[in-house]
């Protein structure tokens, strides 16, 4: 099941911490995917994003990885949320909790 997140607060709790929410909730919204989606990638990979030089192959495909599993779950365009990604990502995360918060709408 997708839980519910207000878009606004995701936005907000991301600035304050400094980024270590968007972390938060990185993993928590790829758990969830995991439940529905067969291509959402393994959150721990994430782990890997600490290892100089291996953080950017890693960050590359788990962003893909991301991507098509929203867009397996909703009708956004993979290649855009990844390239979104890729250079606006505060754009890409928003998106991203649109089409998830659009599937714990329809789900309830």
């Amino acid at each position: 099941m997708v839980k519910y997140r207000n878009l606004v607060l995701v936005i907000v709790f991301s600035i304050i911490t400094l980024g270590i929410y968007a972390i938060y909730w990185l993993v928590s919204t790829t758990n969830e995917l995991r439940r529905i989606a067969s291509s959402a990638p393994n959150p721990w990979l994430l782990l890997l994003l600490l290892v100089p030089v291996v953080n950017i192959f890693v960050g590359v495909w788990y962003y893909w990885k991301y991507s098509k599993a929203i867009g397996e779950i909703s009708d956004f365009e993979p290649v855009l949320l990844f390239v979104l990604w890729i250079i606006i990502s505060p754009v890409a995360m928003i998106i991203a909790q649109i089409q998830l918060n659009k599937k714990a709408r329809a789900s309830a």
